[in-house]
């Protein structure tokens, strides 16, 4: 809330999987979209795993586009059901590609190796 009324920040609230080309200067981008609750990602999986995937590629191209700065908002989720706690930088994750949080997981997972790439 205090950032709404500063006169160099601009809230877009949007679709990222339909993202417009922004016709003003972008500076720094926050990628915080995808709903995190099971109930609100597992009622459409595939808008959710699209908002990961693809709305993150449109984020990262708007980000190229504009020499702007790109903050990936990822999750513990990454890791599945871990089999350590906490979980090393290292430690690949105990994940199921098909379970109903999939979507999720595996969009979030999918997202930061758009990210890394």
């Amino acid at each position: 809330r205090p950032l709404v009324n500063h006169p160099r920040f601009r809230l877009i609230e949007s679709d990222i999987c339909e993202l417009q080309d922004i016709d003003e200067p972008v500076q720094q981008i926050y990628n915080l979209a995808c709903a995190a609750s099971p109930p609100q990602y597992q009622a459409d999986p595939v808008h959710t795993m699209m908002t990961c995937v693809s709305g993150t590629g449109n984020l990262l191209a708007l980000a190229q586009r504009h020499g702007a700065s790109f903050l990936q908002a990822s999750t513990s989720e990454i890791y599945g059901d871990p089999d350590e706690h906490p979980q090393r930088e290292d430690y690949r994750g105990n994940v199921s590609c098909t379970g109903p949080r999939a979507c999720y997981d595996e969009g979030k997972r999918a997202a930061e190796a758009l990210c890394f790439d």
